[in-house]
Protein backbone atom coordinates (compact mmCIF):
# COMPACT_ATOMS: atom_id res chain seq x y z
CA UNK A 1 0.00 0.00 0.00
CA UNK A 2 1.57 3.38 -0.79
CA UNK A 3 0.32 6.43 0.62
CA UNK A 4 0.73 10.41 -1.22
CA UNK A 5 0.43 13.67 0.20
CA UNK A 6 -1.15 15.74 -2.57
CA UNK A 7 0.31 19.62 -2.64
CA UNK A 8 -1.04 20.61 -5.89
CA UNK A 9 -1.39 17.60 -8.48
CA UNK A 10 -1.07 13.86 -7.33
CA UNK A 11 1.05 11.61 -9.89
CA UNK A 12 -2.14 10.51 -10.82
CA UNK A 13 -6.46 10.85 -10.58
CA UNK A 14 -7.88 7.86 -11.77
CA UNK A 15 -9.13 5.90 -9.01
CA UNK A 16 -12.51 6.63 -9.94
CA UNK A 17 -12.18 4.76 -12.97
CA UNK A 18 -13.56 2.76 -14.70
CA UNK A 19 -16.03 4.89 -16.14
CA UNK A 20 -18.38 5.00 -18.61
CA UNK A 21 -17.49 7.98 -21.38
CA UNK A 22 -20.25 9.82 -23.03
CA UNK A 23 -19.43 11.36 -26.78
CA UNK A 24 -20.24 14.82 -26.40
CA UNK A 25 -21.97 16.22 -29.77
CA UNK A 26 -21.79 20.24 -30.08
CA UNK A 27 -22.35 22.72 -33.21
CA UNK A 28 -21.57 26.49 -32.77
CA UNK A 29 -20.59 28.75 -35.52
CA UNK A 30 -21.19 26.06 -38.62
CA UNK A 31 -19.31 23.76 -36.95
CA UNK A 32 -20.40 19.96 -35.25
CA UNK A 33 -17.78 18.06 -33.17
CA UNK A 34 -17.86 15.00 -31.37
CA UNK A 35 -15.87 14.63 -28.09
CA UNK A 36 -15.57 11.71 -25.77
CA UNK A 37 -15.89 12.93 -22.11
CA UNK A 38 -14.99 10.57 -19.17
CA UNK A 39 -16.02 12.89 -16.30
CA UNK A 40 -19.90 13.07 -16.70
CA UNK A 41 -22.49 12.94 -14.23
CA UNK A 42 -25.99 12.75 -13.30
CA UNK A 43 -26.68 16.00 -11.04
CA UNK A 44 -30.07 16.06 -10.51
CA UNK A 45 -33.84 14.08 -11.45
CA UNK A 46 -35.68 16.82 -10.49
CA UNK A 47 -35.12 19.17 -12.82
CA UNK A 48 -33.18 16.22 -14.79
CA UNK A 49 -29.37 17.71 -15.05
CA UNK A 50 -26.63 15.65 -16.83
CA UNK A 51 -22.56 17.53 -16.45
CA UNK A 52 -19.70 16.96 -18.90
CA UNK A 53 -16.46 18.36 -17.17
CA UNK A 54 -14.10 19.82 -20.51
CA UNK A 55 -11.13 21.41 -20.48
CA UNK A 56 -10.75 24.93 -21.99
CA UNK A 57 -7.44 23.34 -23.99
CA UNK A 58 -10.24 21.63 -26.02
CA UNK A 59 -11.17 22.68 -29.28
CA UNK A 60 -15.09 21.71 -28.21
CA UNK A 61 -15.07 23.29 -25.45
CA UNK A 62 -15.55 26.38 -27.08
CA UNK A 63 -18.68 25.20 -29.12
CA UNK A 64 -20.00 24.60 -25.59
CA UNK A 65 -19.49 28.32 -24.72
CA UNK A 66 -20.82 29.16 -27.93
CA UNK A 67 -24.13 26.60 -28.25
CA UNK A 68 -26.85 27.11 -25.98
CA UNK A 69 -27.80 23.38 -26.50
CA UNK A 70 -25.43 19.71 -26.66
CA UNK A 71 -25.77 16.41 -26.94
CA UNK A 72 -24.43 12.93 -25.39
CA UNK A 73 -24.78 9.90 -26.24
CA UNK A 74 -23.88 6.08 -25.14
CA UNK A 75 -21.71 3.66 -27.00
CA UNK A 76 -21.12 0.09 -26.66
CA UNK A 77 -17.81 -1.53 -26.37
CA UNK A 78 -17.44 -2.51 -29.81
CA UNK A 79 -17.30 1.57 -30.81
CA UNK A 80 -14.12 1.97 -28.43
CA UNK A 81 -11.91 2.19 -31.17
CA UNK A 82 -14.29 5.45 -32.85
CA UNK A 83 -14.37 6.93 -29.47
CA UNK A 84 -10.53 6.94 -29.10
CA UNK A 85 -10.27 7.71 -32.44
CA UNK A 86 -12.42 11.06 -31.55
CA UNK A 87 -10.71 11.51 -28.57
CA UNK A 88 -7.09 11.48 -30.05
CA UNK A 89 -8.12 13.74 -33.16
CA UNK A 90 -8.99 17.60 -32.58
CA UNK A 91 -11.79 19.24 -34.29
CA UNK A 92 -9.89 22.30 -34.61
CA UNK A 93 -7.81 20.35 -37.35
CA UNK A 94 -9.86 18.36 -38.49
CA UNK A 95 -13.69 17.86 -39.55
CA UNK A 96 -14.05 14.58 -37.62
CA UNK A 97 -17.66 13.70 -39.39
CA UNK A 98 -16.11 13.60 -43.11
CA UNK A 99 -12.78 12.31 -41.81
CA UNK A 100 -14.31 9.60 -40.19
CA UNK A 101 -17.39 9.11 -42.15
CA UNK A 102 -19.78 9.61 -38.85
CA UNK A 103 -23.70 9.07 -38.83
CA UNK A 104 -24.95 12.34 -37.13
CA UNK A 105 -28.68 11.97 -36.14
CA UNK A 106 -30.27 15.07 -35.39
CA UNK A 107 -32.03 15.79 -32.04
CA UNK A 108 -35.61 16.03 -32.19
CA UNK A 109 -36.98 17.78 -28.86
CA UNK A 110 -33.40 20.21 -29.64
CA UNK A 111 -31.06 20.67 -32.60
CA UNK A 112 -28.06 18.87 -32.03
CA UNK A 113 -25.89 16.83 -32.78
CA UNK A 114 -25.37 13.03 -31.87
CA UNK A 115 -23.16 10.66 -32.64
CA UNK A 116 -24.87 7.52 -34.35
CA UNK A 117 -24.42 3.85 -33.34
CA UNK A 118 -25.67 4.79 -29.24
CA UNK A 119 -27.89 2.20 -27.29
CA UNK A 120 -28.90 5.86 -25.12
CA UNK A 121 -28.30 9.63 -26.03
CA UNK A 122 -29.43 12.70 -24.14
CA UNK A 123 -30.57 15.96 -25.80
CA UNK A 124 -29.39 18.79 -23.43
CA UNK A 125 -30.25 22.51 -22.65
CA UNK A 126 -27.17 24.54 -21.60
CA UNK A 127 -27.62 25.78 -17.91
CA UNK A 128 -25.00 26.71 -16.43
CA UNK A 129 -21.01 26.12 -17.15
CA UNK A 130 -19.17 26.16 -13.70
CA UNK A 131 -15.16 26.55 -13.42
CA UNK A 132 -14.21 23.56 -11.63
CA UNK A 133 -10.62 23.98 -10.99
CA UNK A 134 -8.54 22.66 -14.49
CA UNK A 135 -12.30 22.05 -16.39
CA UNK A 136 -15.13 23.68 -16.73
CA UNK A 137 -18.56 21.51 -15.76
CA UNK A 138 -21.07 22.27 -18.45
CA UNK A 139 -24.83 21.31 -17.10
CA UNK A 140 -27.37 20.89 -19.55
CA UNK A 141 -31.31 20.00 -18.99
CA UNK A 142 -32.65 16.89 -20.22
CA UNK A 143 -35.09 17.86 -22.57
CA UNK A 144 -34.61 14.47 -24.71
CA UNK A 145 -33.82 11.12 -24.35
CA UNK A 146 -33.04 8.29 -27.01
CA UNK A 147 -33.39 4.54 -25.37
CA UNK A 148 -32.41 1.27 -27.89
CA UNK A 149 -35.46 -0.61 -26.38
CA UNK A 150 -33.50 -4.52 -27.16
CA UNK A 151 -30.74 -2.55 -24.31
CA UNK A 152 -32.82 -1.89 -21.46
CA UNK A 153 -34.98 -4.54 -19.30
CA UNK A 154 -36.40 -3.13 -16.58
CA UNK A 155 -35.87 0.31 -17.06
CA UNK A 156 -32.28 -0.67 -16.96
CA UNK A 157 -28.73 -1.36 -18.75
CA UNK A 158 -29.00 -4.82 -19.89
CA UNK A 159 -25.79 -6.43 -19.63
CA UNK A 160 -26.76 -9.18 -22.05
CA UNK A 161 -28.09 -7.15 -24.31
CA UNK A 162 -24.98 -5.03 -24.71
CA UNK A 163 -21.80 -4.14 -24.11
CA UNK A 164 -21.23 -0.74 -22.37
CA UNK A 165 -18.52 0.52 -22.77
CA UNK A 166 -15.82 1.36 -19.99
CA UNK A 167 -12.66 4.17 -20.14
CA UNK A 168 -9.76 2.49 -17.47
CA UNK A 169 -7.58 5.38 -18.50
CA UNK A 170 -4.33 5.43 -20.77
CA UNK A 171 -6.13 4.50 -23.49
CA UNK A 172 -7.30 1.02 -22.23
CA UNK A 173 -11.23 0.16 -22.67
CA UNK A 174 -13.19 -2.59 -21.30
CA UNK A 175 -16.91 -3.58 -20.78
CA UNK A 176 -18.68 -4.88 -17.50
CA UNK A 177 -19.50 -8.80 -17.17
CA UNK A 178 -22.92 -10.16 -17.76
CA UNK A 179 -23.37 -11.27 -14.55
CA UNK A 180 -25.46 -8.99 -12.09
CA UNK A 181 -26.38 -9.06 -8.43
CA UNK A 182 -29.91 -7.91 -8.06
CA UNK A 183 -29.80 -6.95 -4.54
CA UNK A 184 -32.69 -5.40 -4.30
CA UNK A 185 -33.90 -5.96 -0.40
CA UNK A 186 -37.67 -7.84 0.09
Amino acid sequence: MRFEVVERKPRHFNHFYPAVPVVVGVEAAGRVNFMPVVWNVGLSLDPPLFGVGVSPKRFSYGLLEQADAFGVSFHPFEQADLVQRLGSTSGRDTDKVAAFGLEVVRGQALDVPLLGGFYAAYELEKTDAVVTGDHTLFVGRLRGIWEDERAFAQDTLDPEAVRALLYYGRYRYGHPAANVADLKGD
